[in-house]
């Protein structure tokens, strides 16, 4: 697959100073593995997003996000295929390699597992500059504009309804050694382990604190350094505690499960407890009033009986 110019691929990111310590390990990391010499770092250092004084999170970061994926597009050459993360990922081994293999196949766009299941996560992307990318990031950049919605709930409802599909876009999830925190609810870190995403933290953080996720960055590499993961106590203890975390099963719920709203994910096989969607908190709630009322009149009726 094509590449600049200068046969290094490029990666995009951008980040605040308050996550300058994320960025600063993602670096290293790659130094470390050996990979920064084919890659063409991109990055943007921000101020500030419209007020929100960090790059974190919230409506302004989503759409500066969905217009930067846009932008990098065209300031690539026709077919070129890029990287775009997020900070808060650690490389153990070179990419270069699984990215070529994986864009083989003619894909537009690879994007990380949320779980092995099912999901996507736009923490660490690859993306071949083409048409239907375009068209893709456009849309997702106007849906949130639109909706104001999380820019990843825009990005899965687009691809899982095949509405993405018939804008012509080809895409892929990446194998599971490009590995998101989020992926211990189905299982350990794999031994052939290339990149980490902290996307899940089992105790909630100021979104302005980088040094949660850095925290659980070094404690994975501290644990690979000594062994496998899995025979390290501390890292072990983290997995226990994210399989079971009631904030992990309830996000999982709303956003790939039964409470899921949006439009039917018609990619799905029937039957599959996320492809109906449709699912309204407000009506949820408004029901179960009811039925208690109903309930408590039926008990009042037979008391006075």
């Amino acid at each position: 697959c094509p590449v600049s110019p200068n046969g290094a691929m490029k990666l995009f990111f951008f980040y605040d100073q308050n996550f300058a310590p994320l960025r600063d390990h993602m670096v290293e990391s790659l130094h470390e593995c050996g990979g920064a010499a084919e890659l063409s770092l991109q990055e943007d250092l921000l101020e500030d997003l419209k007020g929100n004084n960090r790059a974190g999170g919230g409506l302004p970061t989503y759409l500066y996000k969905s217009a930067k994926i846009r932008n990098a597009l065209d300031e690539v050459d026709e077919g070129e295929v890029f990287l775009f993360t997020d900070v808060d990922v650690q490389y153990f081994k070179p990419v270069h390699t699984i990215v070529e293999e994986c864009m083989a196949s003619g894909v537009d766009m690879i994007l990380q597992k949320e779980f092995e299941d099912i999901g996507v996560n736009i923490g660490f992307m690859a993306m071949r500059n083409t048409r239907a990318c375009k068209a893709f990031w456009d849309y997702v950049h106007g849906e949130i504009s639109r909706t104001q919605a999380l820019d990843q709930r825009v990005v899965n409802n687009s691809l899982y309804s095949g509405h993405a599909s018939r804008l012509g876009l080809r895409w892929d999830r990446w194998p599971s050694c490009i590995w998101a925190s989020s992926m211990a609810l189905s299982g350990p870190v794999p031994e052939n382990l290339v990149v980490h995403h902290a996307n899940f933290l089992v105790e909630k953080a100021p979104s302005a604190d980088p040094m949660p996720k850095v925290a659980q960055l070094r404690q994975l590499r501290q644990a690979l350094l000594r062994g496998k993961s899995s025979e390290d106590a501390d890292w072990e203890a983290f997995m226990a505690a994210a399989r079971s975390s009631p904030a992990m099963l309830d996000y999982r719920d709303r956003h790939f499960g039964a409470r899921r709203p949006g439009p039917e994910w018609s990619t799905l096989p029937e039957g599959h407890v996320a492809r109906p969607g449709g699912y309204s908190e407000k009506a949820a709630k408004k029901a179960l009033a009811a039925a208690q009322a109903a309930a408590k009149q039926d008990g009042a009726e037979a008391e006075g009986s």
